[in-house]
């Protein structure tokens, strides 16, 4: 409730200057076609995915049907839309279910999948630094997405007691380390690290990183057809997609179902912040997120049904 409330308050301060009538009118002259063709494109980008996480199972010695992980992936979407940050969880138990792996394993292959989307986040980050510097720099302090401040003083106190801790857990642990439940600890971390390791073991990197990248393409794709199918945006080119894709990253990592409200407030504010009127930039986000919500319930679904079907007896 309390993720919800955040993402309805974010949703009102979205809508709030808004003139209803000119926002419909805006939602209305959406070109539908081109809106399903960017729908289209966000779901390459689940597939895809899927189809990398069958890469990395492999490496560990788990032959997974890429059917079964394409439809863990799009389930893991359609439970974000319902509780942030627990479809990761929702996708790994799915494989589990359906193939056996162990847990540990799966999250561990999640887990490095994120760390990869950071450095793809990243990337696009550096491109709209150098291609839009001045229009990020006033998003990020209009939008209060801009990194909070720490005082030098807390910084090392962090520091310091995070290196105290560690130098404790490290002289204890003859003792500690007998635990039953250390011991579970233990044995998790370390089937974490074996799926984060997968990489190391991938056969074809070049494909792996390609995959990578075409992910985060599709994501900058579906931004840039968005511009095409709204009228009032056509004139908008790659820069700026690069530049709203990561308004749109932002808004997916607060935690808020389906990263509603903090998508539709960061995205319609990048655009605000280029000279488009807040009518204009809240129906580009309302029509893309609706769009991306949609095709997350209906593949999320069908996900489910697959499943349920190839699971194991």
């Amino acid at each position: 409730m309390l993720f919800l409330s955040i993402g309805g308050l974010l949703l009102y301060f979205t809508f709030q200057n808004t003139n209803p009538e000119e926002l419909s009118k805006n939602i209305q002259s959406v070109d539908g076609f081109g809106l399903f063709i960017a729908i289209g494109i966000g779901l390459i980008a689940i597939i895809i995915r899927g189809i990398r996480w069958v890469q990395l199972l492999g490496t560990l010695g788990y032959n997974v049907s890429s059917l079964n992980a394409i439809a863990a992936v799009a389930f893991s979407y359609l439970v974000n839309l319902v509780t942030p940050r627990v479809g990761e969880v929702a996708r790994c138990t799915a494989i589990n279910r359906t193939d056996d792996i162990p847990i540990d394993k799966l999250f561990g292959t999640v887990l490095l999948e994120r760390v990869v989307d950071i450095l793809m986040f990243g990337f696009v980050f550096l491109i709209t630094i150098i291609t839009q510097a001045t229009q990020l720099s006033i998003f990020l302090i209009q939008s209060g997405a801009s990194f909070p401040s720490l005082s030098p003083l807390l910084v090392s106190a962090l520091i310091g007691v995070t290196i105290l801790l560690l130098i404790g857990l490290w002289s204890t642990r003859k003792m500690w380390s007998q635990w039953g439940f250390a011991q579970k600890i233990i044995s998790f971390i370390q089937g974490l690290v074996e799926g984060l390791k997968s990489v190391q073991n991938v056969e074809n990197k070049f494909l792996f990183w390609a995959y990578s990248v075409g992910i985060w393409m599709c994501y900058i794709a579906t931004i840039f057809v968005g511009f095409k199918i709204v009228p009032g945006l056509e004139a908008l080119g790659l820069s700026e997609a690069f530049y709203v894709s990561v308004a749109a990253g932002l808004g997916y990592v607060v935690p808020v179902p389906g990263g509603i409200g903090a998508y539709h407030y960061l995205v319609s504010k990048a655009l605000t912040v280029v000279g488009y009127s807040p009518e204009l930039g809240t129906a580009y986000a309302t029509i893309i997120h609706s769009g991306n919500s949609l095709m997350f319930i209906a593949t999320g679904a069908i996900g489910v049904l697959i499943l349920y079907f190839t699971r194991k007896k």
